[in-house]
């Protein structure tokens, strides 16, 4: 956790913000502004006034916003407050007053602090709207007019980029101007070309998104709030959460709105924030060591997975991104923030500080491809229960090899053992009591999820037969009665005389009762009648 800082004296505070101006805005300098479609018409700080008269305050917040207090403690914040120390954003958006006209909005993984009066932006992205002043990475930026400007501060990347306007950054000792369509590199000082091309701070944040372990295979571990264990499927993978892989094992996750990464074995990678937006969603992911395999579907937002090397983003491809930073496109194309053109094309493949070249397909490549087409197959369930009536639950489903079935009732969910397709419940280890149950079994595979539902009743008890009459007369056998059962609605009646055996079928909603005329083969000759209902439960009883 990042400790409190002490707040500067006002006196003091306004004395050294002047110093930090001061090395960057030269005597006699006149603010420059340039207006654009994006930005509204210049707008200057009255004479004599400075940009930054106010110190940094959050106007609103969207998602979990948090400021430290002078405790050191981190807390969420809703409301509108001065910055007096430090402030970070979890995931979602942050907007804060920076100056009288300025505004800085803060989005998800990312921190500033209040320094000299000014915010000062210390890691994640920023959208700026001028006339503003603030620290960034231990400079000061200022754009003295209208203007739009962002900031992303990561492991590999550290840039100031122009969208509108003009701006001024002291940098190595010297104040350097950039206007529209340029970028810094904070650590170089090398000034580039830079086109926006993915205007996240225009997509409205409406919640928080999900990642959920969809498959697995082999040896996955999630570690999530300081606990490792065992990653399931279904897991819901929270912002700081990281899966890792082992030899020969593989994770895949989906996220909200559809798309999926598939973490390849001995791999590491942590969720940094995904955002619900009215642009669809924005993936923030960071791959520690080893391989992802990304499809994201076209049309869902942004996505992003940052490597100690090299930074993707996307809306729309599949690409294979290496925590060395190798990147392959198989489809659609992977821009490299900050490098605008070092875009990554389908068919192509690109190493750090090498060039373009023709996509080589290896091993890994060719597993992915595969187990693509074997995701695409789409999902079946089917369901085998021997009646409605039952003694012990028992069942069996046919769905695809590799789905994972459970089955569930009573509030109890168990997984039932499959092999080539089929999948068996012999029977529950505790017994249920008699009485009706909703039976559901649900399969799930790569995402698709498909359940059968069905009603049945578990019945130990053996109808019943009361009012029974016996006639005989010559050779006819005459026998009355009525039948009911606890569970089934029809009774199989078997009457066997003189070693002939007859069945029929009574219906209990209709009261049960019958009368059945069979052949007697002679006037004493032996009856037994034997009662079963679709549970299997049997009565008997031998006739005078």
């Amino acid at each position: 956790m990042s400790k409190a800082l002490p707040s500067p004296s006002p006196a003091r505070e306004l004395l050294l913000r002047v110093v930090a101006l001061s090395g960057c805005l030269g005597a006699g300098e006149q603010a420059v502004a340039q207006t654009s479609p994006l930005s509204p018409a210049p707008a200057k700080a009255a004479p004599g006034q400075a940009v930054s008269a106010l110190p940094p305050a959050l106007q609103s917040a969207q998602g979990r916003v948090e400021i430290q207090g002078p405790d050191g403690t981190w807390r969420a914040q809703t409301v509108p407050t001065e910055v007096t120390t430090r402030l970070r954003v979890e995931t979602g958006r942050a907007m804060l007053q920076a100056g009288r006209l300025g505004q800085v909005v803060a989005g998800s993984a990312s921190e500033l602090r209040r320094y000299l009066g000014e915010a000062d932006l210390l890691s994640g992205r920023f959208f700026l709207r001028g006339p503003v002043a603030v620290h960034v990475a231990g400079h000061h930026v200022v754009m003295d007019g209208a203007g739009q400007l962002r900031v992303d501060l990561s492991a590999n990347e550290k840039r100031v980029a122009v969208i509108a306007g003009r701006l001024r950054i002291a940098l190595k000792g010297r104040s350097i101007e950039l206007r529209a369509g340029q970028q810094i590199a904070l650590d170089s000082g090398r000034v580039s070309a830079f086109r926006e091309a993915d205007p996240w701070y225009d997509a409205q944040f409406s919640g928080l998104g999900v990642a959920a372990v969809e498959a697995t295979r082999g040896a996955v571990t999630l570690l999530a709030r300081g606990t490792s264990r065992v990653a399931l499927i279904g897991d819901d993978l929270q912002p700081g959460a990281a899966l890792n892989t082992g030899p020969a094992a593989w994770a895949e996750i989906g996220f909200t709105g559809g798309g999926y990464l598939r973490l390849n074995e001995q791999s590491a990678l942590s969720v940094i924030s995904i955002e619900r937006t009215s642009a669809g969603r924005e993936v923030l992911l960071k791959l520690e060591k080893g391989t992802a395999w990304n499809v994201v579907e076209k049309g869902q937002g942004g996505y992003r997975i940052d490597t100690p090397v090299v930074s993707t983003a996307v809306r729309g491809t599949v690409f294979r991104v290496d925590a060395g930073g190798l990147v392959k496109v198989f489809d659609g194309q992977v821009a490299l923030p900050g490098q605008p053109d070092a875009a990554v094309s389908p068919g192509q493949q690109r190493s750090p500080g090498g060039p373009l070249v023709p996509l080589q397909l290896d091993a890994v490549d060719r597993f992915n491809i595969a187990q693509d087409a074997a995701r695409a197959q789409a999902l079946t369930l089917s369901l085998d229960l021997p009646g409605r009536s039952l003694q012990e639950l028992a069942l069996s489903a046919r769905s695809l090899p590799d789905a994972r079935v459970t089955l569930t009732v009573a509030g109890q969910t168990v997984p039932l053992n499959g092999e080539n397709g089929l999948f068996r419940l012999e029977r529950l280890k505790d017994s249920l009591p008699e009485g009706q149950y909703s039976v559901r079994v649900r399969a799930q595979r790569y995402g698709q999820t498909l359940t059968r539902t069905q009603t049945i009743t578990v019945d130990r008890t053996p109808p019943r037969l009361s009012e029974l009459s016996v006639e005989r007369v010559g050779r006819v056998l005459t026998l009355g009665g009525v039948v009911s059962d606890a569970g089934d609605s029809r009774i199989d009646l078997s009457v066997t005389v003189g070693g002939q055996t007859y069945t029929r079928t009574v219906e209990t909603q209709g009261g049960g009762s019958f009368v059945w005329s069979l052949p007697l083969p002679s006037p004493d000759a032996p009856v037994s009648l034997t009662l079963r209902d679709g549970a299997g439960n049997q009565s008997y009883a031998r006739l005078p």
